[in-house]
């Protein structure tokens, strides 16, 4: 009786970055576990280990960002789901960390380009081919990407108690001004190019798509985090993380429309 009493609400495993973590948060608050945080680590480049061992690490201040860089540069991605996967009642998932491109640092080596080491300096000095989300060649790689990943999921039975939730860039913040453009792309600029990988996965995939309603996006001024377009007020985490508890088990999610 005791045990039962103890016992989480839900286990969550996180992939992706900061929409994902803050509705994980949300859910601790609820009484959920959060089993994993996989960060900084695209589809691209997972499964797609890139040698750059010479890289100056200690640029990276933040142990987060080191470990997940290490995740990432080994692509480590399928193993770290593996390890989980039993103990997974939820995997939440989102595409920021996709946002900024990928690094092709030998053929068919990549790196996830994140905003730690962007502002670090990292790749100062770092011989690699950049492709840019949106453009022809980085969603040429990102289908099979995908396709990969579904078959991922499936063989970890994780595809019905996974979620890719959708929330689109805010425009607008608490204060009422416009949010700042984040690496120099606007939120519609933001929301335009994200909304053919979203399709994709609707496309391509059994996992369900939650879409958060427009009315609700507005970003918050004073997010731990710092001002962002995809940095948002409570509201929004507290809305998504109320439509996944809507019944227990995540299988009884309503397919997005």
């Amino acid at each position: 009786m005791h045990a039962e009493k103890n016992r989480p609400a839900g286990r969550v495993t996180v992939y992706g970055s900061c929409v994902a973590r803050d509705v994980a948060g949300e859910m601790e608050n609820r009484g959920w576990s959060v089993e994993r945080y996989i960060a900084r680590q695209s589809l691209i480049s997972a499964g797609r280990p890139a040698d750059v061992g010479d890289l100056d690490l200690s640029l990276l201040t933040s142990p987060f960002a080191r470990r997940s860089f290490l995740s990432d540069m080994v692509g480590n991605l399928e193993a770290q789901l593996t390890a989980v996967a039993a103990c997974t009642d939820l995997l939440l998932w989102d595409l920021t960390d996709e946002r900024l491109g990928v690094l092709e640092t030998a053929p068919g080596a990549f790196l996830t380009r994140s905003t730690e080491a962007l502002t670090a300096g990292l790749y100062k000095g770092l011989t690699a081919r950049f492709l840019e989300l949106g453009t022809a060649e980085h969603l040429h790689l990102w289908r099979p990407a995908l396709l990969h990943f579904r078959s991922l999921l499936e063989r970890l039975d994780l595809t019905s108690r996974t979620v890719l939730v959708n929330v689109p860039w805010a425009t607008r913040t608490t204060s009422g001004e416009s949010t700042v453009p984040s690496w120099g792309q606007t939120a519609v600029e933001g929301n335009w190019v994200m909304a053919r990988y979203v399709d994709l996965v609707r496309q391509e995939t059994d996992v369900r798509v939650l879409n958060v309603p427009d009315e609700l996006v507005v970003a918050d001024n004073a997010h731990r985090w710092g001002s962002a377009p995809f940095h948002y007020v409570g509201t929004v985490y507290s809305w998504i993380a109320d439509e996944l508890e809507v019944a227990r088990s995540p299988h009884s999610l309503a397919p997005a429309l």
